[in-house]
């Protein structure tokens, strides 16, 4: 298996590499979530069974995963079939100044020139072609397999002629890419050059003729101690070229040539009594290579593995919140109610915050700590606005300080059918532990009307009208009142204790604590 894009393959396993991370976040929140209701409640409750965040998470991450896999482009198979052609080899010539260099004798392009026409013999069955390059490049002969005429071009004199002086490697590259034909494997450029580059970017475009199923193999002329550079004139005499008075000497670069061929062997050394059949067995290489770049890429199984991870991620997600309501438990109210907190960053980011914000103020208020409890229920409001019993809740802690922005609110809630009951208890709740009968016993008629069977509102509209008839002094007899109201008190303290911790003095007809 080859991949045309490898770099994506760092996202598939950074993906990965996240699932244990995902595990111990999982387990973590299953553990908090163990603390607040069994499975079962969770189930019956909140729509779901508890720590599914940690389960879409995790198929996201693999779908991450299966999406990046298909980017870097996986290659394996056997490439499209197309008309055989066995090996079509283009010859990239540097005749570029610093090939005439004679640290090679008796130069570095006469020796390439004999290294190259004896892999010829070596190849009987191969297409040739020649470009040939320095500061631009231009093609001299098209693809053929007459191995005389293209070893005859090889040793004409002048082969620079109609080239512009200079040393661009990426032109050369570019114009013997384009003689080869379109599509399939077998094909090569043949790079003959010392590796020196002025101008241009050669390793680009050696990348992508491989990515286009194209083999690059160097041939290196010349030595790292390089030699002056000659310079022929009109009348065939030669000079040298200088700088600034001194000899300019050329040297190769075998690095740069390993690295346009793709490889991490050094090229083939045209001083080498091997190097014309070093340099056939390497072109059979990149014949190899070229296949397995001309395989089919087979992102789409990949795709379709991502695409049904995020729909199971999505499918996870919970559907159903159950409709239940519970008193929480009230803070001092203000002067003007403060602003809702802003979420902190983490509170935005990390999954389920809002649950874990809703058990933070019932910790909060348990402790007595209202303000706390009031700040961290507000934030979780903040984060799902539109959460009917987070807003249930900040009602009703703003309706136990007779507070009428919650009293309203609490009465708009009561246009929901499912809340109905819930609002209108808590709030006939609240006025009935700030002493006010007659407004309690008006809510919680309603908490009885739109549901009869509801035993705690009956028992605390009881209270309340204990309460009206006491301010009216129906009751002359001390020992009845106390009587029946301590039996009241008991019922309806039996009834709230798993909703309500008031911390109202006790008093007669007003439910207290003794826990």
């Amino acid at each position: 298996m080859t991949w045309v894009e490898p770099r994506w393959l760092f996202l598939a396993v950074l993906a990965l590499a996240l699932l244990p991370a995902v595990w111990a976040l999982t387990r973590w929140r299953r553990l908090q979530q163990a603390r607040l209701g069994t499975a079962s409640l969770w189930m019956r409750w909140l729509g779901g069974v508890p720590a599914t965040g940690g389960a879409r998470l995790a198929l996201w991450l693999l779908a991450a995963a299966a999406a990046a896999t298909a980017a870097a482009g996986p290659r394996w198979g056997q490439p499209e079939p197309v008309p055989a052609r066995g090996l079509d080899v283009v010859i990239a010539l540097d005749v570029s100044d610093s090939m005439r260099c004679s640290d090679v004798a008796p130069s570095r392009l006469e020796r390439a020139a004999a290294v190259l026409r004896q892999t010829l013999d070596r190849l009987p069955d191969a297409t040739w072609s020649l470009a040939v390059g320095a500061g631009d490049a231009r093609p001299l002969v098209p693809l053929t397999q007459d191995r005389d005429a293209l070893a005859a071009a090889l040793s004409t004199s002048g082969l620079e002629r109609g080239v512009t002086p200079g040393s661009n490697l990426a032109v050369l590259l570019a114009t013997a890419g384009s003689l080869l034909p379109g599509g399939g494997p077998g094909r090569a450029v043949l790079l003959v050059s010392d590796g020196e580059e002025l101008e241009g970017d050669a390793a680009a475009t050696a990348d992508a003729l491989r990515r286009s199923g194209i083999g690059v193999v160097p041939l290196i002329s010349g030595t790292t101690g390089g030699g002056p550079v000659p310079r022929l004139d009109e009348r065939g005499g030669v000079s040298y070229a200088r700088e600034n008075g001194a000899l300019v000497r050329s040297r190769a670069r075998p690095e740069l040539m390993r690295r346009l061929g793709g490889g991490t062997e050094p090229p083939t050394d045209t001083r080498s009594e091997a190097a014309p059949r070093e340099l056939a067995e390497a072109l059979f290489r990149s014949v190899r290579d070229s296949e397995r770049a001309a395989a089919p890429v087979h992102g789409a199984p990949f795709l379709l593995a991502a695409a049904l991870l995020a729909t199971a991620s999505f499918m996870l997600w919970p559907w159903r919140r159950a409709a239940f309501a519970v008193l929480l438990l009230p803070v001092p109210l203000a002067a003007a109610p403060p602003p809702a907190p802003t979420p902190s960053a983490w509170q935005r980011v990390l999954p389920g915050s809002a649950s874990l914000l809703e058990r933070s103020a019932a910790d909060a208020a348990a402790r007595g700590s209202w303000e706390e409890a009031r700040n961290d229920y507000a934030r979780a409001a903040a984060l799902r606005p539109h959460d009917d019993l987070l807003r249930l809740g900040l009602a009703t802690v703003q309706a136990r300080e007779g507070d009428p922005e919650g009293e309203r609110a609490l009465a708009a809630l009561a246009a929901s059918t499912h809340l109905a009951y819930a609002a209108w208890y808590n709030l006939g709740t609240s006025r009935l532990l700030r002493g006010e009968w007659a407004g309690a016993a008006e809510a919680l008629r309603r908490a009885i009307a739109s549901d009869p069977s509801g035993t705690d509102a009956w028992h605390n509209l009881e209270l309340a009208l204990a309460g009206l008839a006491r301010e009216s002094g129906r009751f002359t007899h001390p020992s009845d009142t106390e009587s029946r109201e301590q039996l009241v008190e008991a019922a309806a303290r039996a009834a709230l204790q798993p909703l309500l911790i008031a911390e109202s003095p006790r008093g007669p007809g007003s439910p207290g604590r003794d826990w």
